[in-house]
């Protein structure tokens, strides 16, 4: 079903949680939230889940206000950063839990746990006698979402389930949530500090910046056309310099695949307080030195700087230490204006 949010405000105290959210989650559908530890996110999750009272505003699923209702009564199901799942109890009784307080018979717990349990590719043998801590932390994790999904939620809420794990098994699992999520058709809401993660698994994202969204769209379009500076150097890797264009003082939001070096200049720097950035033939072009490089694998990031001013360039083949020019496609580069009082 829709989830419907309309000005939802929850504050602590003097500290701020979240500020007039209005927001949409369309039914079946993958929205992520991002942005940086204290925005507003695991509040913001809470508060749908029904564990935080909101000072105002209101909350819809369907056509059913929920902004008061008690949250065992919501149909929204959590998925938690550390699995959440009880020690002392059978993987079985882990998932079959939710069932069985709603009183389903034996024949249907059965049933549901072994069909859930099949889906996030857990194998059935052992599961009445194994206990989650002699799984994997990947296992664990597909453990925890079958116990959200068995008792078939109208929201699944997933608050940075994958933070745990590593690098490897975060990436599989990616595609395996998104994979279930989509098979089930339930409505979900993921939250994470990693904008790779949101990028690739969402439908829509969300980015909060001080208990507030600061652009919300489809994943390519708050990559691409970011509306703030924020946004610019939050989504992907980024990097701001503060540069001169047209006789002003503009910050220039650049990500290290989107620029590119050459040719080597030979003369000096110019000697202006900021880089001056030119226009030609569709590409914004300064020059900058190049001071070391990285191999990360497919590519090379090569470290420069320009007038003290710190950033990375990618590139296929791998470049000395030397001058030389950094062009941006038009349409990459993200110009914002640039107050006097702001710091590089």
């Amino acid at each position: 079903m829709e989830i419907r949010l309309d000005r939802v405000s929850k504050q602590y105290g003097n500290s701020r949680g979240i500020e007039e959210i209005s927001l949409s989650l369309p039914e079946g559908g993958f929205t992520a939230i991002v942005g940086p530890s204290g925005c507003g996110k695991t509040t913001l999750l809470r508060a749908l889940a029904g564990f935080h009272d909101i000072d105002s505003g209101s909350m819809h699923f369907g056509e059913k206000d929920v902004t008061r209702t008690p949250s065992r009564e919501r149909g929204a199901t959590m998925v938690f950063q550390n699995y959440a799942l009880w020690p002392h109890m059978s993987v079985f009784d882990n998932v079959a839990y939710g069932l069985k307080l709603r009183k389903k018979s034996r024949e249907v717990i059965e049933q549901k746990v072994h069909e859930v349990l099949t889906r996030v590719e857990i194998p059935l043998h052992d599961i009445r006698s194994r206990k989650p801590q002699h799984y994997s932390g990947g296992q664990q994790q597909r453990i925890a979402l079958a116990r959200a999904l068995v008792i078939e939620p109208n929201l699944l809420l997933m608050d940075e389930p994958l933070s745990n794990l590593d690098a490897k098994v975060r990436s599989r699992l990616r595609v395996e949530i998104r994979a279930i999520q989509q098979s089930f058709g339930i409505t979900a809401l993921y939250v994470t500090h990693d904008q790779e993660e949101a990028l690739s698994m969402a439908d829509y994202v969300v980015i909060m910046k001080d208990g507030r969204i600061e652009q919300a769209g489809k994943p390519q379009e708050v990559y691409y056309h970011p509306n703030t500076l924020f946004a610019a150097q939050f989504m992907g890797e980024s990097h701001t310099l503060t540069v001169m264009r047209d006789n002003k003082k503009m910050k220039l939001v650049l990500r290290s695949e989107n620029a590119r070096l050459g040719p080597e200049q030979p003369d000096a720097l110019a000697s202006s307080a900021y880089p001056v950035v030119s226009y030609e033939d569709g590409f914004f072009t300064f020059q900058a030195e190049v001071k070391d490089h990285l191999f990360i694998g497919s590519t090379y990031r090569h470290m420069a700087a320009v007038q003290g001013q710190i950033f990375f360039v990618d590139a296929q083949e791998q470049y000395r230490p030397g001058r030389y020019t950094v062009s941006i496609p038009a349409d990459r580069a993200y110009w914002f204006q640039s107050l006097e009082s702001d710091s590089h």
